[in-house]
């Protein structure tokens, strides 16, 4: 039999419906359901944490690991979509000395 493990149930985890220490008849039922679980662990969880599946092919399971995601300082500095437009040279606006392509001969 083959397993997969959760190191550590988190909040998110226990809410999840997920179940912890699954078993299955065939290695690649086991890899396909892991990569499932930490691809959407990753997604859809609280953002708190990374979860990373390992392989232990010695032991016939896949533990899925959870470290603390680390801070990004840069967020911080990021500035709103309208202080970039404010601060922009490009000048967007309507000329109406400008003639339509129709009043200038066009079809």
């Amino acid at each position: 039999m083959y397993t997969i493990e959760i190191e550590k149930e988190c909040a998110c985890f226990k809410k999840s419906g997920f179940e912890n220490n699954m078993t299955f008849e065939s290695r690649e039922d086991m890899i396909n359901k892991a990569r499932v679980m930490e691809c959407l662990m990753n997604q859809e969880f609280c953002m708190k944490h990374f979860f990373t599946a390992v392989d232990y092919p010695e032991q016939e399971k896949i533990i899925i690991h959870s470290r603390v995601r680390p801070t990004d300082d840069d967020d911080d500095d990021i500035e709103s979509s309208s202080t970039l437009v404010k601060k922009s040279s490009v000048v967007i606006g309507f000329d109406a000395g400008a003639k339509t392509p129709q009043e200038s001969g066009g079809n």
